[in-house]
Order: structure tokens, then sequence, then C-alpha cells
């Protein structure tokens, strides 16, 4: 009798545990906000979406099963910051400096030998044109930013989903912290 009663309690434990934390998360005793420094996209889309300027092949490639760490130039000026401080956050990682890889996207062909130039001076940096700007509009409408003028860093999943943003005045430290608990 007393292995019926230990064999029920152990099959029926699981089951209790589903239940109660579905009915107290129904009734509205979930967790609010988030613990991410980050501000996640408005809706979910995916980068395996985006053609290269001929539209047979994926805009970026994610078989490397990296996270991937960004920013869409619009203007020189404004996200030299960015990319900076993109290459600090890499190297912060230490081990996981493996794990992560930086992509700077652009559409203006004009910005081309300057951000050949930023890359010589930050290696280990990927440039991808965007040749219609359809990722420009794709983070602009899914966004609360305005991707043209403010050029943050965005980061996209091993999967190519893209994640979060950070706004230009979160303390670096912070947007580490979210990236080691990522990757």
């Amino acid at each position: 009798m007393r292995s019926k009663i230990f064999l029920a309690s152990i099959l029926l434990t699981p089951i209790l545990v589903v239940t109660f934390s579905t009915l107290y998360f129904n009734m509205g005793m979930s967790p609010e906000g988030t613990k991410n420094n980050g501000i996640f996209f408005k809706s979910y889309f995916n980068f395996n979406q985006f053609k290269d300027s001929r539209g047979n092949q994926d805009l970026i490639e994610f078989e490397d099963g990296k996270w991937v760490l960004s920013v869409y130039v619009t203007d020189i000026e404004k996200s030299s910051e960015s990319i900076y401080l993109m290459r600090q956050l890499n190297v912060a990682l230490n081990r996981d400096i493996n794990k992560l890889k930086r992509v700077v996207f652009y559409s203006n062909k004009l910005l081309e030998n300057d951000l050949k130039v930023i890359q010589l001076e930050y290696p280990r940096q990927v440039l991808i044109e965007d040749k219609n700007g359809v990722l420009l509009n794709v983070l602009q409408r899914n966004s609360k930013m305005n991707f043209s003028v403010e050029n943050p860093i965005f980061v996209i999943d091993p999967y190519g989903r893209a994640v979060m943003y950070f706004n230009m005045d979160t303390d670096p430290k912070l947007i580490l912290k979210d990236l080691k608990v990522l990757i």
C-alpha cells in the first residue's frame, strides 16, 4: 500500500505543478517586465527573408551558430560610436569572443569607402550591403527608435531572428550583461 501511495505521489506531482502554475499565470499573477536592458523588437522577423543584391542568396548566413551584434549605418559620424562599442563589447566577452560576430549593414553606396576604412580599423567585422534598404524599413517598423537617425546596436540570434536593440544611452556594462546571458 505504501508503494502505491508513493508511486501515485510521484506521478501526480508534475501534473499538479503544471496545473497550478497555469492557473496562477492565467489569473494574472505572472511576472511583470523583463530583466533585459535592451528593447525587444515589436514583432518577430527572421533575417532569412532578406536576400542579397542578386536576390538568390540570404543577406547573412547563420550556419556557424554565432550570435550577431550589428549596426545599420546610415551616417558614418553617428554610427562610429556604435561600431566602436561593438568591438569593445566583443573584446570584453573574453572566452565567449568566438560565439559572436559583428556585422555592419548599409544601403547607401556612398558610404562604402568610409566603411572599408572603418573595417580596416576594426578587423573581424563583416560589411553587408542591403541593396534596396528593405532591412532598414523592417527594423524601423519593428522598433520604437528611428534606426536611420540613431544607428543603434541590435542583436540577432544564431537562427536568424532579430532579438533586441539597445538605446544609445544604455550603459555598456548593462549591454555586456545582456550579451553574457544570451550567449
